[in-house]
């Protein structure tokens, strides 16, 4: 019931922190190989920061276990830092009804789309992403990512936890690029895992207010079908060279 996560440069931000995505990502593998149940949906609190070379204690609480589903949590820690806290439901139902009621956004395809040309430098997360600029209307609060990770071999909630981290990226291309953000949650909710090399992660900025932006990603397969949502809210920070 106790996991491990060294923290590397490779699973971190360009703040050379662990990437919010990235802890959730680890919390959501654990509670899968501890429970053998697919993610349903599951939540990070962040709560403060690691670095290179912590080590990241991941602790596993069950809840509930029930005949189908199971209600746990993971806390994230280092030493007597508490990290991150992911809640989440795990299970799977055989039932008849499946349904897809949104549609994916009309955009071009990756081979003709620019690639992001704004990542931060170094063998950060970003370095592990290949993102091309889809939709381009930051000012209405409206941004998609075509992006894959070469080295993941499939589709998984753990993959879907890192893509759902980028309502901060949104937020300062929204703010005319003049703003920093850290995540204060995340929250993923699993649909469909299909088999896709491409991901659209398709992101909407709600709303800024109070010193804090608020927003929520669709995350699309290549062929339209709905492979997850989900939702954010982060601290604004003004660049330091404006302050």
């Amino acid at each position: 019931m106790r996991w491990y996560l060294p923290v590397t440069p490779g699973i971190c931000s360009g703040y050379g922190t662990l990437f919010g995505g990235c802890g959730l990502a680890a919390a959501i593998d654990v509670l899968e190989r501890v429970t053998g149940r697919p993610v349903v949906w599951a939540s990070a609190q962040y709560l403060s920061f690691a670095k290179p070379p912590s080590v990241v204690d991941l602790d596993v609480h069950i809840g509930a276990d029930g005949r189908t589903t199971t209600q746990a949590r993971v806390l994230g820690s280092t030493g007597a830092t508490e990290l991150f806290t992911v809640n989440a439901a795990l299970g799977s139902r055989d039932l008849p009804q499946e349904a897809q009621w949104i549609d994916a956004p009309d955009v071009p395809p990756p081979d003709e789309c620019p690639p992001r040309d704004d990542q931060a430098p170094g063998a950060t997360i970003g370095s592990r992403l290949d993102q091309r600029l889809a939709l381009d209307a930051a000012s209405t609060g409206h941004t998609a990512l075509w992006t894959r990770m070469p080295d993941l071999l499939e589709v998984s909630a753990a993959s879907l936890a890192v893509l759902g981290d980028f309502v901060p990226l949104a937020l300062s291309l929204s703010l005319g690029g003049r703003m920093g953000s850290n995540s204060l949650d995340n929250t993923l909710r699993v649909a469909d895992l299909v088999p896709t090399e491409w991901v659209l992660v398709d992101i909407h900025i709600e709303a800024v207010a109070r010193g804090f932006g608020h927003g929520h990603i669709h995350l699309w397969a290549s062929d339209g079908t709905l492979l997850g949502t989900a939702s954010q809210s982060a601290i604004l920070r003004p660049w330091k060279r404006e302050t």
